[in-house]
């Protein structure tokens, strides 16, 4: 069997959706109960006016009554936002000192996560099979 020497890098999708921020903010669920896509949309819109959390991707809309299409630069379900900023956005919440120890992390969990999807292994309830 052939081992490489080198692990490939896992490559990342380049932006973030709104599930994808809303389960990193640990906020999918209010107790046993997913959270509807309206919260979660005016949770990230409040996060945006509050928090400093940064604006998404321009999305092209379509007007239903007149048929113009136009950017909206508004929280819609399918807006996306650059992983950069976003990952910068979650690192300065961290204390100083600590953000590359954060990346780091990321990195090494995106590998073994990748490791483990090629593998055919999952996590099913935190570990608890």
């Amino acid at each position: 069997m052939h081992h490489p020497i080198f692990v490939q890098a896992v490559r990342l999708p380049p932006t973030y959706g709104v599930g994808d921020i809303v389960r990193r903010l640990g906020q999918e669920q209010s107790g046993t109960r997913p959270r509807s896509l309206a919260w979660q949309l005016a949770y990230i819109r409040d996060l945006i006016a509050q928090a400093r959390f940064p604006q998404p991707l321009p999305l092209p809309v379509r007007d239903r009554a007149t048929g113009t299409r136009s950017l909206s630069a508004d929280v819609h379900r399918a807006s996306r936002w650059p992983r950069a900023l976003v990952d910068q956005w979650f690192d300065d919440l961290l204390p100083p000192g600590t953000s590359g120890d954060a990346a780091e992390q990321r990195a090494g969990e995106a590998i073994m996560d990748e490791r483990a999807r090629q593998l055919g292994l999952h996590l099913i309830d935190g570990g608890a099979a």
